[in-house]
């Protein structure tokens, strides 16, 4: 299994609205794909958003994110955020929110 984390820094808190609706789309669309788990949280200041979703393999997770809402989201990221960052880690399960943003802070 993998997980894959992602860090979403926002350029303003004008962009915060187009993020959420893209990111609710692509909610939608985990939930009809391969995907086994997800969850989503701002941090304190909603600015600076993570995103983390389990997968059984490599094949599923491109296929999600090279299709759909989330390829479009990918395209037009630069227009609501300059500091993106993913990471993938082999787990069996979703890890804590605490773990995770670690995992940046030590990248």
């Amino acid at each position: 299994m993998i997980v894959s984390i992602t860090q979403i820094e926002l350029n303003s808190y004008s962009k915060l609205l187009a993020f959420l609706k893209f990111n609710g789309q692509i909610i939608k669309e985990l939930k009809q794909s391969k995907c086994i788990k997800y969850k989503l949280t701002p941090n304190w200041n909603l600015k600076i958003w993570y995103t983390m979703t389990l997968w059984e393999n490599e094949h599923q997770i491109n296929e999600f994110y090279q299709n759909g809402t989330h390829l479009e989201a990918m395209k037009q990221s630069k227009t609501f955020s300059s500091n993106i960052h993913s990471l993938r880690i082999h787990t069996e399960n979703l890890i804590g929110w605490k773990e995770a943003k670690l995992k940046f802070e030590n990248k």
